[in-house]
């Protein structure tokens, strides 16, 4: 009994594997599994782990998967580029000059504070958490930023553990870093760790986009569908079928044909003649091809770009998606989603990261981060709004239009205030 159930746990075992299948013509194909992985819980019972860290997703790489789902979705990376562009926005200001020499250079490599700030923010967006690791000195702190995908946490939450490869780690215990969590100090080394909330989970957050994961997967999927289409694409807009005789030799030179003339870029929507061998009382038959995937695909693709935006809890405009009939010269609709990001994901966040850096820089260095704030950059300034004749002098409006034009007598003066002037000077003479 125990060796048949052993027996057909087997066979479902084998039933999910991905095993290649050679069909008649020596041609390998084999079915993938391409969902996405579940992260709905983290781990509770805690005993149960051999290890003193607590893995992040059921095989523990779901950042690792993050990051390559990343790299694949172009709507997707341009969201998250966004939101770290504006959360860093140009920088720093502060007008307390120790602290603005101090956030120029704020570790050995040479990095300002903004790189590693631009960094954590990056970390924060794509995968819900993001590390920061400061390394006390004589009389300061350094400042390093950690890859969130390297980093899982302890059991008792106060320590971080590095590994460049946790898929191996076990392999490769030796390489495993352990990093206390501010305010402990070992070796005089801390982390700080950032973490978006999610109910019920304690020790990692997630992303603002994890709802949309097999949204995002799709837009990969229909970049790499039409990207094979147009490779291999066979797709004629006809097939005609006459009946005659066909050599072996000559059906494999029409086969060769056909795929010569069908598939690649320039080759669609051609007409395929079939020769058939033997009597066949309907003569010539003509098939209608009506092919309508591509539009079905503008469709899941419109789809696909407003659900990873909306879980993103990004605006459209900013992702170069206007509302039609809405746009006009001024770009008022992307100043008002740009207002809209800000108050509810950019400044929010902003403080998130910052608030523990200055407070780090507070307590280790004794320096006031009171007016430490981010230099924002909106995408669109307000100079299309301008009318240079109202702000613009006679001669910088000629030397605008071209550097080498002579001044002229009264050009110090705005076109108004001239033409003013010169109403007046005639009222005058009369």
């Amino acid at each position: 009994m125990q060796h048949q159930k052993r027996t057909s746990q087997k066979q479902k075992k084998s039933k999910v594997q991905k095993s290649p299948i050679t069909s008649s013509f020596n041609t390998k194909y084999a079915f993938v599994n391409l969902s996405t992985p579940q992260v709905n819980t983290e781990v509770k019972d805690l005993d149960r782990l051999k290890d003193d860290w607590i893995p992040f997703g059921a095989d523990n790489l779901f950042p690792q998967y993050l990051a390559e789902l990343k790299r694949q979705s172009s709507t997707h990376r341009s969201v998250l580029a966004q939101k770290t562009t504006f959360t860093t926005g140009g920088g720093f200001l502060t007008d307390n000059e120790q602290l603005m020499d101090f956030i120029s250079d704020v570790n050995a490599n040479g990095e300002s504070l903004k790189d590693c700030f631009k960094k954590l923010a990056d970390d924060y967006f794509t995968y819900g958490n993001a590390y920061l690791e400061g390394v006390i000195y004589d009389g300061g702190v350094n400042f390093y930023h950690k890859d969130a995908s390297t980093a899982r946490l302890s059991k008792n939450k106060k320590h971080v553990y590095f590994h460049p490869d946790w898929s191996n780690q076990r392999k490769f215990k030796e390489k495993t870093q352990r990093i206390p969590i501010y305010p402990n100090v070992a070796n005089s080394r801390f982390i700080i760790h950032y973490k978006d909330y999610e109910s019920t989970f304690s020790f990692y957050g997630l992303p603002d986009y994890v709802a949309a994961l097999e949204h995002i997967a799709i837009d990969f999927e229909i970049g790499k569908f039409n990207h094979t289409a147009f490779k291999n694409g066979f797709s004629p807009s006809a097939i005609v079928t006459v009946n005659g005789d066909f050599g072996e030799a000559e059906a494999e030179k029409f086969v060769e044909t056909a795929k010569d003339t069908l598939t690649g870029s320039g080759n669609n929507s051609k007409i395929l003649f079939l020769v058939k061998n033997g009597d066949d009382s309907r003569g010539t038959d003509v098939q209608i091809i009506n092919n309508k995937e591509d539009g079905d695909f503008l469709d899941l693709q419109k789809l696909t770009d407003q659900n990873i935006i909306t879980a993103h809890r990004w605006q459209p405009a900013l992702s170069g998606i206007v509302s039609s009939g809405k746009m006009n010269n001024t770009g008022s609709e992307i100043r008002i989603a740009y207002d809209l990001a800000m108050s509810t994901v950019i400044r929010d966040t902003t403080n998130i990261l910052l608030d523990p850096i200055k407070r780090v820089i507070a307590n280790e260095m004794a320096i006031d981060t009171e007016d430490l704030t981010v230099a924002y950059e909106p995408p669109i300034s307000f100079l299309s709004d301008i009318d240079p004749k109202q702000v613009l002098t006679i001669n910088e409006q000629r030397a605008m239009l071209n550097k080498d034009l002579p001044d002229i007598e009264d050009g110090e003066l705005l076109l108004s205030d001239r033409q003013t002037i010169r109403v007046e000077r005639q009222n005058t003479e009369v």
